[in-house]
């Protein structure tokens, strides 16, 4: 049994291509792999916040006491991690806004990228 996360993030909601195909992409996933569990996460539907001054704050460990608003940052970067390294496989529904990536995407690689957690700064 595996894993899915499938990560969507259009704002046109049922009029969005990416997440028609998403769907699809569920709906044929199913049939195939009965036992799998799939987790979808709409970042659209439920945004996360966007990375500013403070919230880096609370990315780098420091001493000082943590905000309110950067503890709950914080907080939902772990559970996010968490629910990305709980899966096996990952979808990612990008649709292209004037050649770019959704800003709801961007805000969830911006929670999830934690130097030392998920990814490490190497010499090379």
């Amino acid at each position: 049994m595996s894993k899915v996360l499938v990560l969507k993030s259009s704002i046109l909601a049922g009029y969005s291509q990416s997440g028609q195909l998403t769907d699809y992409f569920i709906e044929q996933w199913r049939e195939k792999h009965v036992a799998d569990e799939i987790t979808v996460r709409d970042l659209a539907a439920n945004p996360v916040p966007v990375l500013d001054g403070e919230l880096v704050g609370a990315m780098r460990p420091g001493d000082a006491p943590l905000t309110p608003r950067q503890q709950d940052a914080l907080a939902l970067s772990d559970e996010l991690i968490a629910e990305l390294k709980a899966h096996d496989v990952i979808v990612i529904a990008a649709p292209m806004y004037n050649f770019n990536i959704p800003t709801q995407l961007k805000n969830y690689f911006d929670l999830i990228a934690r130097a030392g957690i998920t990814f490490r700064y190497t010499e090379k």
